[in-house]
């Protein structure tokens, strides 16, 4: 009897719905208080400093919450200040800065001739004088200098202001800390009704625009799309596998998120996959695997397919890229979109490798069976599994499984007993005669075993065994073979 099989795509589809999902008015009220907070910090911060007043051209949300692929809750998230440098568009393209691509995803620039002179500008001691720290003695821009550069500034500027913000009436608690590469400014309320909390990484990051771009790396003609996209960035993120100090605070990592967030645009279940992959290796555990290696499978999995596809259901789509996730962890090989050399997870601890290669097999074999149970408790903690199993879906789900599968047995009882009225008579006639044959042979085998018992009594007797009482044991035509009465 085969069971009805299960529309994984339900069980998904309120998995998204319930832990996955940004509530719009979670997302609202935290957009709404860190533009009121950052608004004033970023304000006091030009007052500490003329260079930041002059040359920090645009903030940008950058990350998951830009792309639309954060996932539960907005408590963080990334921004980026572009800040120009004092360099003017010729100097850009030719002499200003030098780029060397010696390290696939990152780059080193020099900057040359319109650094030197500088010192020799009205501006140089009310303005430019910061930027005499931000070289190496051989012009090497150091990524460590202008984080470190924009960290004392926001640091200085906090503990002007005593560190806190009143947004419409309520009291914020501000703090700044180093946090890797990056620096977290946390935002939580220390009055008002509900608890909240917030920390944003504070990224100073340096803007170039197309046609100049990384030599060696994918190129996307921004002419060909109707947005006309051209920005890309360097990150003063350093690269964690390089060992030389020296050389690691030289390279800059590459980002061309503003291309990558248009080439996730209108596909339509795409986002909802990415983060039903996301939610899953956060409860998995794969804390190896960053945000941005599940992104990097997805783009590549745009490059290959037009919009048509993103169409296709979420337990597909689903169940196709975690077949590739787990095939790139087997192969330990996520290349960098942009440059195949980058491999994102050459690093990967063949410890966590296997364990990672189990859990994900786990899930893979949950799909295929059409096991939901397992699947569901693949995606939910604990606590997120308990709220499941008290709610309304959850109920509804399991009486309907109930009753599908009576409804099957019904039916199928149904189907072997459903004969014609006129034979009706017959077969319970044949039933009742196959009863009798039946009870006939067990009375048979009864007194069969008695004699047999009997038997064995008198050979411990060392008594005489009647050649008769022997025969009968010996007959094989005696009694009903049951094999024929049950066929």
């Amino acid at each position: 009897m085969s069971v009805k099989k299960k529309n994984l795509d339900l069980y998904l589809a309120e998995i998204f719905k319930e832990y996955i999902a940004i509530k719009d008015e979670n997302y609202k009220k935290s957009q709404e208080i860190f533009n009121a907070v950052f608004e004033e910090v970023k304000l006091k911060m030009g007052e500490k400093c003329n260079y930041f007043k002059k040359y920090s051209s645009q903030i940008i949300i950058a990350g998951s919450v830009d792309d639309g692929i954060k996932v539960s809750k907005l408590d963080e998230f990334d921004m980026d200040i572009v800040i120009r440098l004092p360099i003017n568009s010729a100097d850009e393209s030719e002499r200003g800065i030098i780029m060397e691509y010696d390290q696939p995803g990152f780059v080193k620039m020099k900057i040359i001739d319109c650094f030197d002179n500088l010192d020799k500008q009205p501006e140089w001691e009310k303005c430019h004088v910061v930027t005499k720290e931000w070289r190496d003695s051989d012009k090497y821009f150091l990524q460590n200098k202008f984080r470190s550069w924009l960290h004392g500034i926001v640091q200085k500027t906090l503990k002007d202001m005593d560190r806190k913000v009143i947004v419409h009436g309520v009291s914020y608690v501000l703090t700044y800390k180093e946090s890797g590469p990056a620096y977290t400014l946390n935002i939580k309320n220390c009055s008002g009704p509900e608890k909240f909390l917030l920390d944003v990484d504070l990224v100073p990051v340096i803007k170039f625009t197309h046609p100049r771009w990384p030599s060696g790396y994918r190129n996307i003609n921004p002419s060909s799309d109707n947005n006309q996209v051209k920005e890309w960035y360097v990150v003063p993120k350093p690269n964690k596998y390089m060992q030389d100090d020296v050389q690691k605070n030289r390279c800059w990592r590459l980002s061309f998120q503003v291309f990558e967030k248009n080439m996730m645009r209108n596909r339509q279940n795409l986002k909802t996959t990415i983060r039903l992959m996301k939610k899953l290796r956060d409860n998995l555990d794969m804390r190896a695997i960053a945000s941005y290696y599940i992104k990097t499978l997805f783009l590549w999995k745009i490059s290959q397919n037009d919009e048509t596809y993103w169409r296709t259901k979420p337990s597909t789509l689903f169940h196709t890229m975690l077949k590739e996730f787990y095939d790139a962890i087997e192969k330990k090989n996520i290349p960098y979109f942009w440059h195949e050399d980058n491999n994102l997870i050459e690093g990967l601890k063949p410890s966590l490798q296997k364990i990672y290669l189990e859990k994900l097999a786990g899930v893979l074999k949950s799909i295929e069976s059409n096991d939901v149970d397992a699947l569901v408790t693949a995606f939910l903690t604990q606590a997120e599994l308990k709220k499941y199993k008290e709610s309304e879906f959850y109920k509804n789900q399991k009486a309907k499984d109930v009753a599908d599968a009576a409804k099957l047995s019904t039916n199928v009882i149904t189907k072997q007993v459903s004969v014609p009225n006129e034979d009706k008579t017959k077969l319970i006639n044949s039933l009742i005669s196959k009863v009798d044959k039946l009870t006939s042979a067990v009375a048979d085998l009864q007194d069969r075993v008695k004699r047999l018992e009997m038997s064995v009594n008198l050979v411990k007797e060392n008594r005489t065994i009647d050649d008769s009482l022997l025969k009968s044991f010996s007959s094989q035509d005696s009694g009903v073979s049951l094999d024929s009465l049950v066929n």
